[in-house]
């Protein structure tokens, strides 16, 4: 009976190191979960500042093109430090809340007019927006240019 005090002891020592062991465990992969989480949400807050655009069209004065159907042309300048996808399937455009159709998109080169996938960092396109029925002379308007990853910028422009 008189080794069963230091045996006890050796059992309870034991026991008190696995448990320690095993909240060490628990503590080291909760904080390794949260660093991965800090890593990525800062690597997707890097890239989304480092993407950024302007539209850079004088409010009052649109350029405009046609009797029916009408083009409207806006300018939009690449801020950014990543290149932007400049297509209809990567750009969605809203004029008053209403989306325009793909289809009714053009996006160009406003130097060259020929057709482009890509704004390269501080690049101006030019998108076309054919409309089938003018827009009310001398009302104003809001557009709204949006782009894949969600960054989005209002402009409010005046009907010519």
């Amino acid at each position: 009976m008189g080794a069963g005090g230091p045996a006890s002891e050796l059992i309870m020592f034991i026991v008190a190191v696995l448990v320690a062991g095993s909240v060490a465990g628990a503590l080291a992969y909760v904080t390794n979960d949260i660093a991965q989480g800090i890593h990525t949400r800062g690597s997707m807050l890097a890239s989304d500042l480092r993407t950024d655009f302007a539209i850079i069209n004088d409010p009052n004065n649109i350029p405009t093109a046609g009797t029916g159907p009408y083009n409207y042309t806006f300018y939009i300048k690449n801020i950014g430090q990543n290149p932007i996808p400049f297509t209809s399937s990567a750009v969605q455009v809203l004029i008053n809340g209403v989306m325009i159709p793909p289809s009714n998109l053009t996006f160009i080169d406003p130097v060259t007019k020929a057709e482009i996938t890509t704004l390269q960092p501080y690049e101006v396109g030019a998108i076309n927006v054919t409309l089938g029925t003018a827009l009310t002379s001398g009302d104003y308007y809001t557009l709204t240019v949006v782009l894949e990853n969600g960054k989005k910028h209002t402009f409010v422009f005046k009907a010519p």
